[in-house]
């Protein structure tokens, strides 16, 4: 803090007592305490030094230069891994630590942010230097260990995208150091060669303006590594990213790389598919995508053949991985042409039908079958519109034999991508109309809400999508009534994700009454679509705004589900102002200022009329409304 403090006049040098850069050793020591939040506590300072250091200004980053220098020195050896360390370096990403099997650790937290003061001084030490004292490190011994030798390889790594194009005598060493690491299991420890992988996949514009019998070096040494369980899919990444950067150069070796992966999407991972879409012509996209789906197909079918319990995992595998090939596939295929994955759906289809007539019951299985429609559609979009009925068709069915809350999440999904079209719309209605009358068949028993939290949650998430994409014709719809009237009874439900959702379909509701709203694709409706909402609104939010004062002051729901209910009073302050100042004085009135017995008096009528006047006059702001709904909910406990 004290270094800190005076760091404007160490940079400026306007006060000569305040002004010598040699005090900056001091905050060199914390640097080596075994405290990972020690060692961090230093580097916000480090980080505002290099902001206020212009890169103009080449005298004072000469003088700054040696301990940035020392910085990133004992930075590199505190990120060391520990010499028992097993397996790959631990990951701070969620989705590379679930991939790769490894979880969130301190160490892969302070690696990160190590990265990133890195990065953030490089323009002081200069990337090039900083690469060449690293590769020094590792150069001055014959008998460093792993950890010894990996954690300079990992400080190179993050300043290896800002290297100059031209470098031609540091990096080529440094490829060909790891490219001729041994790719046996044993031999090297496999952190190492991960953060080799690491290191190379971030030169790829280096690779890719240069040598080329580099970069098939480079290549045929990551393919090499495909057959290693813990570094397939970082090698894997490795080749998209450089075949990205090197498209040209590797145009007669692209059979190999996508054949090479292709075994890949039978694991989970969908990296064949997007070496597909992002490296392959249209031309040639058809005859890999067949490729890549044959082999899923012939595998589907043969777990098929044979009907048993134990054929879920297998089931549930083969959907994973299709559904990460459909949400890797990134290729845009205009109106005019022919999606590529038409004949492969329409393959797929009788196999995913019988999958979900035959394990529906499964909740797991049906969720999965979910998730894998999903990306086809989110993946084909408007292409995908000729399975939209067959597709429906069996949803219902299972809705309604098994009513897993997935099957709505689904249709919720169906109705964002088509609902605007009008060849559909009668449809959707219809269909949401049956969903409608089988969802709340369960809802309504005793406790249907609270039994059913993820039902409440996709329904009321389904609503709100129709309220969005065909507004007019759900206004007019019968079901659209006792939607709104269930929540009244049903406001003070603890559940987040349920409560969220209805409360989100309550604030589209009010929205549709502003003559402004940009969602609405068909202006000619819009009158009529305000004026719909409008008397739902009149009729039913008097008593809904009760409902939900009560449930904040008397259920006295979780602060996280009044901030919904905050949110959507927000809505109706907004887009409802002089209503919503009839509708809380009246709200008010009907809420108990005394005891049950009335002989205690709870509230007193300057505190509701205190209440009712803050919250008029706060701002439109969620934030706002909740801290006068959580100040005013005290008063009754």
């Amino acid at each position: 803090n004290l270094i800190e403090s005076i760091l404007e006049c160490l940079v400026d040098g306007r006060q000569s007592d305040l002004s010598d850069i040699s005090c900056l050793h001091l905050l060199l020591y914390p640097l080596e305490h075994s405290d990972y939040e020690v060692v961090q506590s230093t580097f916000y300072t480090w980080y505002r030094l290099s902001e206020l250091i212009e890169t103009t200004n080449e005298l004072l980053i000469e003088k700054v230069k040696p301990y940035m220098e020392k910085l990133v020195d004992t930075l590199c050896t505190q990120c060391k891994l520990d010499p028992d360390h097993l397996g790959i370096p631990p990951e701070t990403d969620e989705k590379s630590s679930k991939s790769n099997g490894t979880s969130n650790s301190d160490l892969a937290e302070f690696r990160y942010r190590v990265q990133c003061l890195i990065e953030d001084t490089i323009h002081i030490t200069g990337a090039l230097n900083c690469f060449q004292r690293m590769f020094d490190k590792l150069q001055s011994s014959s008998s460093l260990s792993w950890e010894e030798s990996e954690a300079p390889l990992y400080i190179m790594s993050c300043v290896a995208s800002y290297l100059p194009p031209d470098e031609d005598k540091i990096i080529p060493n440094v490829i060909q150091a790891i490219v001729s690491t041994p790719i046996q299991s044993g031999l090297v420890h496999s952190a190492l060669k991960y953060t080799g992988v690491k290191l190379i996949s971030q030169l790829e514009n280096w690779i890719a303006m240069n040598n080329q019998q580099i970069l098939k070096s480079v290549i045929q040494y990551l393919l090499s590594l495909l057959v290693d369980k813990e570094l397939c899919h970082t090698s894997a990444d490795a080749i998209l990213t450089i075949s990205q950067s090197c498209r040209k150069q590797l145009l007669n070796d692209l059979e190999q790389i996508i054949q090479a992966t292709l075994w890949l999407d039978l694991i989970d991972n969908g990296t064949s598919s997007k070496l597909i879409s992002r490296l392959t012509s249209m031309n040639d996209i058809h005859r890999y995508l067949k490729l890549l789906f044959d082999q899923q197909i012939q595998s589907l079918t043969q777990i098929l053949s044979t009907q048993s319990d134990t054929n879920y995992t297998s089931i549930i595998k083969r959907l994973d991985c299709l559904t990460a090939i459909f949400r890797s596939l990134d290729f845009k295929a205009t109106h005019e042409e022919t999606h590529p994955c038409i004949t492969i759906v329409q393959q797929l289809m009788p196999l995913l039908n019988l999958i979900i007539v035959r394990y529906r019951s499964s909740a797991k299985l049906s969720e999965c079958w979910s998730r894998t429609i999903r990306f086809i559609i989110r993946s084909m979009r408007s292409h995908a519109k000729i399975f939209f009925q067959p597709i429906v068709e069996l949803v219902i069915s299972s809705y309604d034999d098994v009513p897993h809350s997935c099957f709505l999440y689904l249709i919720s999904i169906i109705i964002d991508e088509y609902g605007h079209d009008q060849d559909l719309k009668s449809s959707i209605i219809v269909m949401s109309e049956h969903l409608t009358t089988k969802t709340f068949s369960i809802l309504n028993k005793p406790d249907g809400f609270k039994q059913n939290p993820d039902l409440v949650d996709d329904f009321y998430r389904l609503s709100s999508r129709l309220l969005q994409r065909c507004p007019l014709e759900y206004l007019k719809c019968s079901v659209i009534q006792p939607i709104i009237e269930q929540i009244i009874p049903n406001c003070h439900l603890e559940h987040r994700d349920a409560n969220s959702s209805m409360m989100a379909f309550l604030q589209t509701l009010v929205k549709l009454t502003s003559n402004k709203n940009k969602e609405i694709k068909n202006k000619s409706e819009l009158s009529e679509i305000r004026s719909l909402s409008m008397s739902l609104c009149e009729t039913y939010i008097p008593n809904i705004l009760t409902a939900l004062i009560r449930a904040i002051v008397i259920s006295r729901v979780p602060s996280s589900i009044r901030l919904s209910i905050s949110e959507f009073v927000c809505e109706i302050k907004t887009y409802m102002s002089d209503k919503f100042l009839q509708w809380l004085q009246k709200s008010l009135t009907e809420i108990p200022r005394t005891s049950k017995n009335g002989l205690v008096e709870i509230v007193t009528l300057k505190q509701y009329e205190q209440f009712y006047k803050a919250l008029c006059e706060c701002d439109t702001q969620s934030s706002k409304i909740d801290y006068e709904f959580e100040i005013f909910a005290k008063l009754y406990r």
